[in-house]
């Protein structure tokens, strides 16, 4: 399964413990870890002041002044008597809604001053700040949409304009590679990166081919941010000693590539326009989509570690953990090979609590299949484990399949 972007709408069933989303790249898919039934309390803002004084000053304090008056988040340093300006102070609401007034952008709520400060690393909660800049934006939204088609709009900005530069390409020849990269491929990852085994065959005893597979995942402009160093680093693969030291070894191994390379120059006597990269651009603006009672989103814009962020607004977040070989692809997806993303069963618990409360609800999934040949691969489910599931999107081939369990239906 490649590129994936998923909304859950008003979801809930019956029995439900965790929420997955698997591999379907080669074969069958990944199993469902059994998890603990464990109980959450979503906890809101603590309030007995003066009731909202209006309509609207009910919607900020439900869908924003809620999620963010919390020691946790915003209350610790914004509330009453604390730092200007008191947007979650606890002694009158209406002068709370006052305050967030000066701070957010109703019209369009990914431009307020608030979202480009948790943007930028202030306070923000999460390990990622673009995923709170992404969950504030979403309670903007939901204060200012309420509940009458609240549709997620795309504001267009211009890239930072560069110069073309110098730049450097793979040579035909893997003689480079075999010399610098491949040793360290061919005896730490020759268990697995293989023909037969596994996908990608960095360490195949062909070393035109471990180059071929091995050149993607290489940086020559930046070795640091390499594939091949970051999985290491960030996320731990398979290290065979300290795994700072090792994507070190990898890094330096590809520096010393890089350094072997003569980089091209842009012909003077070309007429040339500015320089953009695949992660420039801007996702397509098709009027939005529709957004109401969105319970879970994945969006999966950061790009690197090892949680995709839940980034409804709706609490708990149900954050999911990526396992196994799960890497990160421009355009905002995430590319799952032979792993998955997994949330926790006490934060997936909202997903029983929402979807029982109205007994319906929708998923929509965005997802780029990686062949048409395998068959009973799961994409997404929501269940105890493998065996008992509450729903199932799935692949057979050439087809999508989905699969429900409800009151009505036995096991």
């Amino acid at each position: 399964m490649n590129a994936l972007i998923l909304k859950i709408s008003r979801l809930s069933l019956v029995g439900l413990s965790a929420a997955i989303l698997s591999a379907c790249g080669g074969g069958g898919g990944t199993s469902v870890t059994e998890l603990p039934n464990t109980t959450r309390t979503i906890a809101t803002g603590n309030y007995d002041g003066p009731p909202p004084a209006n309509a609207d000053v009910q919607q900020f304090k439900l869908n924003f002044w809620d999620n963010l008056a919390d020691q946790n988040t915003c209350g610790a340093c914004h509330g009453a008597g604390g730092q200007s300006p008191t947007f979650v102070r606890d002694d009158d609401i209406n002068l709370a809604y006052a305050q967030a007034n000066t701070v957010v952008n109703l019209n369009s709520p990914s431009e307020s001053s608030i979202v480009s400060k948790v943007g930028s690393g202030h306070n923000c909660w999460l390990q990622s700040d673009s995923a709170c800049a992404d969950t504030m934006t979403r309670y903007i939204e939901l204060w200012a949409g309420g509940a009458t088609g609240n549709a997620t709009k795309i504001v267009l900005q211009a890239p930072v304009d560069k110069e073309p530069g110098e730049s450097r390409v793979f040579p035909e020849s893997s003689a480079l590679f075999s010399t610098t990269v491949y040793p360290l491929m061919t005896t730490y990852c020759a268990d697995c990166h293989i023909e037969g085994i596994q996908n990608p065959v960095l360490a195949s005893a062909d070393v035109d081919v471990a180059y071929v597979a091995a050149q993607s995942r290489m940086d020559l402009s930046n070795p640091e941010n390499s594939r091949l160093v970051n999985r290491l680093r960030s996320d731990f693969h398979n290290c065979w000693d300290n795994c700072d030291d090792n994507a070190d070894e990898v890094q330096t191994a590809i520096e010393q590539l890089a350094a072997n390379i003569d980089p091209i120059a842009v012909d003077d006597d070309l007429v040339i326009s500015r320089a953009l990269a695949l992660t420039d651009g801007v996702v397509a603006n098709t009027g939005g989509r529709f957004q109401d009672n969105v319970i879970a989103l994945y969006e999966f814009k950061t790009g690197s570690g090892n949680i995709a962020y839940d980034t409804s607004g709706v609490a708990p977040a149900m954050n999911l953990n990526l396992s196994g070989d799960v890497e990160w692809i421009g355009g905002w997806g995430i590319n799952i090979r032979d792993g998955k993303a997994q949330a926790l069963t006490r934060d997936s618990e909202k997903l029983h609590d929402l979807i029982t409360a109205t007994g319906e609800y929708t998923i929509e999934a965005w997802v780029v299949p990686a062949n048409v040949t395998q068959e009973d691969a799961r994409i997404i489910a929501y269940g105890a484990n493998s065996a008992e599931r509450n729903f199932t999107l799935g692949q057979t081939l050439y087809n999508y399949d989905f699969l429900h369990r409800s009151s009505t239906t036995d096991g």
